[in-house]
């Protein structure tokens, strides 16, 4: 019984200790986080000094963005024939009347486009991000909806 309360014991206080320092970690990210702003502020305020001293110059907020990301470049370009299988399956969401599942779907738009769809859920995913009307009502179920 000794032994156990020991074990309790050491436990809790390595508990305590790694939220002490979870603390810890959030009030210097804090810190650094101010000195990032404070730095950033620095450059910003000196380079729109530099800027009124010049006639052609680059808007300041136009070379950098804080916090966000990079535009990403699109990689190769979309093949007619992924906008065929798009369209046909487009097509038969639009005359089923209720939710079909992915499988079967798949099977009817190779079927009608004469082509395979290599993975069902990313097409389906990245169909559904370019049009709002497409889906996924759950576990490989799919659906048009008219009404978004």
């Amino acid at each position: 019984m000794n032994v156990r309360l020991q074990g309790a014991k050491i436990l809790f206080d390595e508990r305590m200790a790694l939220k002490i320092r979870l603390d810890q970690l959030a009030d210097a990210e804090i810190r650094v986080m101010q000195e990032f702003k404070k730095e950033r502020e620095a450059i910003f305020t000196r380079l729109q000094e530099l800027d009124e001293g010049e006639e052609d110059h680059i808007e300041v907020a136009a070379i950098t963005t804080v916090g966000a990301a990079p535009p990403k470049a699109r990689r190769g370009r979309r093949s007619e024939g992924l906008t065929e299988l798009r369209d046909t399956t487009i097509r038969i969401l639009k005359e089923q009347n209720t939710p079909i599942r992915g499988i079967e779907l798949q099977r009817y738009v190779e079927e009608q486009a004469g082509r395979k769809i290599a993975n069902m859920t990313t097409f389906m995913n990245s169909l559904e991000r370019e049009n709002a009307h497409v889906r996924k009502l759950g576990r490989g179920l799919y659906i048009y909806e008219y009404d978004v």
